[in-house]
C-alpha cells in the first residue's frame, strides 16, 4: 500500500484545476474562428456563404481584401493658379493631398482627417465627372457638392499675387516613378475667391 499524497503532490500529480478546462475551451474557440476566417477569404464559395449568411450573425469573421476588388492604380493631384490679368496666369501649384509619414504621425497626426476627407471628395469628384457631361459641357458640374467641396479648399490656399480669381486642375499620374507625363481630368473655370 502506497503512502497517501500531501494535498499540493495530488494537484501537481491530477491537473484538474477549472483553469485549464476554461483555457483548453477558450484556445478552442480562437483556433476554430481562425480557421473560419481562412475559410471564408475565399469569397465565391458554399462554404464561406453558409458561415457569413447562417452562422456568423454577429458579423465576427473578418473578410480581408487587400488591394481588391480595384486596385489603385495611379495617383491624382489637385493644382492652382491664380489669374494675374487679363492675359496673364500665375504659375501652376500643387496642393498637398497626401502626407509624408512622419515617426510620430501613429500618436500625432492632426491632418490626416482634413487630407482624407479630401482625397475621398476628389475621388468622388473624378467618379460623378461622366454624370455631368451634356451637349454644352460640364456646366452643371460647379454645382455638385464634390466641386464645391474641392473648390473651397483650393480657394482657402494662399494667394500670392493678392487676386481674387482662382482656377483648379485634377491631374493624373501613373506608375511609382511617374513613366507617362501627367493626364488632365478636369480643368475649372476661373472662380472668384
Amino acid at each position: 500500500m502506497h503512502p497517501p499524497l500531501e494535498p499540493n503532490l495530488y494537484k501537481m500529480a491530477f491537473p484538474t484545476d477549472i483553469s485549464v478546462i476554461y483555457e483548453s475551451i477558450i484556445a478552442s474557440v480562437f483556433a476554430l474562428w481562425f480557421l473560419l476566417t481562412i475559410f471564408c477569404q475565399f469569397r465565391y464559395t458554399k462554404f464561406s456563404a453558409y458561415i457569413r449568411h447562417t452562422i456568423d450573425v454577429f458579423g465576427l469573421i473578418p473578410l480581408w481584401t487587400f488591394f481588391a476588388p480595384n486596385p489603385g492604380k495611379s495617383d491624382y493631384h489637385l493644382l492652382y493658379r491664380d489669374k494675374i490679368d487679363e492675359e496673364t496666369n500665375g504659375e501652376w501649384e500643387e496642393m498637398d493631398i497626401t502626407e509624408e509619414r512622419s515617426f510620430w504621425s501613429w500618436c500625432w497626426n492632426p491632418d490626416k482627417r482634413d487630407k482624407k476627407i479630401l482625397a475621398d471628395v476628389i475621388q468622388s469628384l473624378i467618379a460623378s465627372i461622366p454624370q455631368y457631361k451634356t451637349d454644352k459641357g460640364y456646366d452643371l458640374l460647379m454645382f455638385s457638392m464634390p466641386y464645391l467641396i474641392v473648390l473651397h479648399a483650393v480657394s482657402h490656399c494662399q494667394c500670392k499675387t493678392g487676386k481674387a480669381q482662382r482656377q483648379f486642375m485634377l491631374a493624373e499620374t501613373s506608375g511609382y516613378l511617374r513613366e507617362t507625363a501627367p493626364s488632365v481630368i478636369l480643368l475649372s473655370v476661373f472662380h472668384q475667391i
